[in-house]
């Protein structure tokens, strides 16, 4: 039997190829909601420990059904474990984390969050550059509008 030629590009236009799904690429895992209280179980500290220690990623803190508090960290175990001791401490019984892949714009990720949702535990929401801040371009571009509608009037008594 004869084997077939491969197909160069040109021949194998219009159909259709997979493309390698880009999931996980910067979530490497999450939870559901955990209480505080794990935190304080042997059982479950150390795997906690393992699975969170030098990861870095995003992670709400619940009082209740309520988000508290929204942040990001380089090290989710010794953060959300220094919130049981910190000004938050008692604020919150429940928590959620993000694994995240240590990329150079966690910091944009949280803003992102911290603009998404407004929540009582956090003072700060994060900066967005000058030129990316898309409403201030807007109300200059009202500003110029104006000047020229003022104008327009005027010539118009």
């Amino acid at each position: 039997m004869a084997r077939r030629p491969k197909r160069n590009h040109a021949e194998t236009k219009g159909r259709t190829t997979r493309k390698r799904s880009s999931k996980g690429i910067l979530l490497k895992g999450m939870s559901g909601r955990l209480p505080s209280r794990i935190l304080e179980n042997s059982m479950f500290r150390k795997r906690l420990y393992d699975i969170m220690h030098r990861y870095a990623g995003i992670y709400a803190l619940y009082k209740g059904n309520t988000l508290y508090y929204t942040g990001l960290t380089r090290n989710l175990f010794g953060r959300i474990n220094w919130h049981l001791k910190d000004r938050h401490a008692g604020k919150w019984d429940h928590f959620i984390i993000f694994r995240i892949k240590r990329v150079p714009y966690l910091k944009d990720i949280e803003t992102l969050v911290h603009h998404l949702v407004d929540t009582r535990g956090n003072k700060s929401k994060g900066k967005v550059p000058r030129d990316a801040d898309i409403n201030r371009i807007l109300r200059d571009e009202l500003r110029e509008r104006e000047r020229d509608i003022e104008e327009f009037m005027k010539a118009l008594q």
